[in-house]
């Protein structure tokens, strides 16, 4: 019986194929710079892309955080307590004008429409303009009492202090209340002088009151007390007057 023995050297084919040597070495090298060598990073993920759904969430998680804080930082005070708000007060007594004069009367000559030392002083230094108007107002016991308001406008705050310092003074005269210059008829009055007087200047003007009732008390001091207390509470009315 015949054996196949190997042969030497053996064939091309008897063995598997052999890289060259120097091909060997390049594999080596590229693997051992590839193992000193990171691992690169993975690519970082796309953003996520905001809906509105959310932004709407987001907006009603401010809205109720907001609330919640304005809800603790109220008074504790009970919702239906009323809130108080500033009284104004137009005075002391409540003025309305009369069917005769609705209106306030203006003249440039002051001096005719005055009287006594009053009148001197006006002829010689003549005022700018003169504004008359007449109100009626109630006392608490019901009686009604007639104020005379004038506006005496000077050419200067001087001229307008000589005249207030003059009409101040006992029997210097005044400027004429509307009663006692006829252009008002309040029976059995005839003047408004014997009542109450009050005055103040404003400037270049002097606002001139006189008040008085048919009615008077007992006591003549007492009702004179009354109606310059109606007269200083009148002389805010001189601020509705026309500036023209």
């Amino acid at each position: 019986m015949t054996q196949n023995l190997p042969r030497f050297p053996p064939r091309p084919t008897d063995t598997a194929p052999l890289y060259p040597a120097d091909e060997l070495q390049k594999l080596q090298s590229i693997m051992d710079n590839r193992q000193g060598q990171p691992m690169p990073a993975p690519p970082p993920a796309p953003p996520r892309k905001t809906t509105w759904v959310g932004k709407a969430l987001a907006l009603v998680g401010v809205a109720v955080v907001s609330g919640f804080v304005w809800w603790v930082l109220q008074p504790s005070d009970p919702v239906d307590q009323p809130i108080s708000q500033p009284q104004k007060t137009a005075g002391e007594f409540e003025f309305t004008t009369v069917a005769q004069l609705p209106e306030p009367v203006k003249d440039s000559d002051c001096a005719a429409h005055a009287g006594g030392q009053t009148q001197t002083f006006l002829k010689s230094t003549p005022c700018l303009q003169l504004t008359r108007a007449f109100y009626t107002a109630k006392l608490p016991d019901g009686r009604v009492v007639y104020s005379s308001v004038s506006v005496v406008k000077m050419r200067t705050a001087d001229e307008a202090r000589q005249l207030r310092e003059l009409t101040q003074k006992d029997g210097t005269g005044n400027v004429k209340d509307l009663v006692l210059d006829k252009a008002i008829s309040v029976p059995p009055l005839t003047t408004l002088a014997n009542g109450g007087y009050a005055s103040e200047q404003r400037d270049q003007e002097v606002v001139i009151v006189e008040s008085d009732s048919p009615v008077k008390g007992a006591d003549a001091l007492a009702h004179n007390k009354e109606m310059k207390k109606v007269s200083a509470d009148a002389i805010r009315l001189a601020s509705s007057f026309p500036t023209s």
